[in-house]
């Protein structure tokens, strides 16, 4: 790759995350809570990161984004932004499913299922089913949103459960065994995580296809009968 730079973007959780890094070393990591408008904080937080260490647009040779579920703005937003810099610069880009990103974080627990959660408002969550096998992460259930009361028939066991989800499901699992959950953290997505994954799938050639996850309509779509992509 040259040793060209890597840019990691995530804006499906609560905090907007850019990441720098050259191979798999982090150069710099911001993350910004999503108070004001990203698509007014983006443009002007990767000049400042890429100035401040010596470099320029010119020296990024990928760029890594999430593709969702989470926040439908901010996943419109943050693809808007990077499919932008593509256009301009000719920087290709890797898309990966937000919960593949989180799922990842457990990959060295052997014989687990893996469960993220992301709270989907409505009294349902965004999730996906994996099981980690020496140190590779295999999805076995589709990205889904689910009603709260319908996780416990989700998942196999044993099951780690985590994520930004998981304060809704206390009550469901306090009790339940072969279920560690995880109810702290999460709410921002690891750069270092980000990017390894996001090398991976560049060795593997995979992830070229930048589509928005968004697993159910918004409330935009619903209420004026559309569709947005």
């Amino acid at each position: 790759m040259e040793n060209r730079l890597i840019l990691g973007v995530d804006n499906s959780l609560d905090y907007l995350t850019v990441v720098v890094a050259s191979g798999d070393s982090i150069v710099e990591e911001r993350h910004i809570s999503n108070r004001r408008p990203p698509s007014q904080i983006l443009p002007a937080l990767l000049s400042e990161m890429l100035k401040s260490n010596g470099y320029s647009i010119h020296d990024i040779g990928h760029i890594v984004v999430t593709l969702g579920p989470g926040s439908f703005t901010g996943i419109r937003v943050a693809l808007a932004f990077v499919k932008g810099l593509n256009a301009g610069a000719k920087i290709p880009l890797i898309g990966i499913p937000t919960l593949d990103v989180l799922a990842s974080f457990y990959s060295s627990f052997d014989g687990y299922y893996i469960c993220p959660v992301i709270d989907a408002k409505k009294g349902e969550v965004f999730t996906a089913l994996y099981r980690s096998y020496k140190g590779t992460m295999e999805n076995i259930k589709p990205y889904s949103a689910i009603k709260i009361h319908d996780i416990k028939d989700f998942i196999e066991t044993p099951c780690i459960l985590f994520g930004r989800g998981t304060e809704r499901l206390k009550r469901t699992f306090s009790a339940s065994e072969g279920v560690i959950l995880v109810e702290k953290g999460f709410s921002m997505i690891n750069g270092e995580v980000l990017i390894r994954e996001g090398l991976r799938r560049i060795e593997e050639g995979r992830g070229t296809e930048i589509k928005p996850i968004y697993c159910r309509k918004s409330e935009a779509e619903i209420k004026f009968d559309i569709s947005v992509t």
